[in-house]
């Protein structure tokens, strides 16, 4: 018991570093380690969206205090993520015997972690994409058009039915949209996509905890260890070259990718 007790922490605390500096982790990594530690998907679902949810809430501080946020764009994602996030969460936590399903949505959401790390492969090569004055804030001009509003959105619309059914989306899907279709540096997109992830997973968690579908202690402890982690992740955002922190962003998505690839393959 005392070991999983410090196992648990030392993940919160290396997955807290990660989501402090990258916003990604809480969903992609945690998932699949807790769906081997659980014994049961749906609850591993319901107890990373609660820890997401906790270590966000930290995280969430630190980038206030940092001024790495775009309320703007964030509002509008929430107006398609919000509702999405309730339905999809209220779906899929009633689809707890249906394996086909759950088989079928993990496909789906390989498929879109592939493409979202071809963006960032290409975002990285193309030189005309990188900011002139990468360590300040970027002000997203463009959200101030008619389209740009409603592709906002969609693509929370699109992202908070991916959190609410996975609990993956909240910094592996959006930050790639922020950076490439919304134009955000690096850090904003990091800093704005914590504030996004935070409202869905607290909209989830409540979803899957209602269900009785988490292991609430695990969660905690998990979230207790973050909260050094995330403490540092945070700092160093606003630190590390732009086009550094998407290398970061890069191999976070790439190991996620391989991890649930296994998970879907040999699960």
């Amino acid at each position: 018991m005392f070991d999983d007790i410090i196992i648990r922490i030392f993940l919160g605390l290396f997955i807290g570093f990660f989501v402090g500096l990258t916003s990604i982790g809480s969903g992609v990594i945690v998932l699949p380690v807790l769906t081997v530690l659980l014994k049961d998907p749906i609850t591993a679902i319901g107890t990373t969206t609660l820890y997401a949810f906790l270590t966000k809430i930290t995280a969430l501080f630190y980038h206030i205090k940092f001024k790495t946020i775009d309320w703007k764009i964030s509002l509008y994602f929430l107006i398609g993520a919000i509702p999405s996030t309730i339905l999809s969460a209220y779906y899929v936590s009633s689809k707890n015997e249906d394996i086909v399903f759950k088989k079928n949505l993990e496909y789906t959401i390989l498929i879109i972690i592939f493409l979202s790390i071809l963006s960032i492969i290409f975002n990285i090569l193309n030189k005309k994409n990188k900011p002139k004055n990468e360590n300040k804030i970027q002000t997203n001009k463009t959200i101030n058009s008619l389209s740009n509003k409603i592709l906002a959105v969609f693509s929370g619309l699109i992202c908070g039915a991916l959190v609410g059914s996975t609990s993956i989306g909240g910094g592996i899907i959006v930050i790639p949209l922020l950076i490439i279709i919304f134009k955000l540096t690096t850090k904003n997109a990091v800093g704005s996509s914590i504030f996004l992830a935070l409202i869905m997973t607290m909209l989830t968690s409540f979803i899957y905890g209602i269900k009785g579908q988490q292991n609430i202690l695990t969660a905690i402890i998990m979230a207790l260890g973050s909260i050094v982690g995330v403490y540092f992740g945070s700092m160093l955002t606003t630190k590390i070259a732009d086009n550094i922190l998407k290398i970061i962003v890069l191999i976070l998505m790439l190991f996620g990718f391989v991890i649930l690839l296994t998970k879907t393959l040999y699960n």
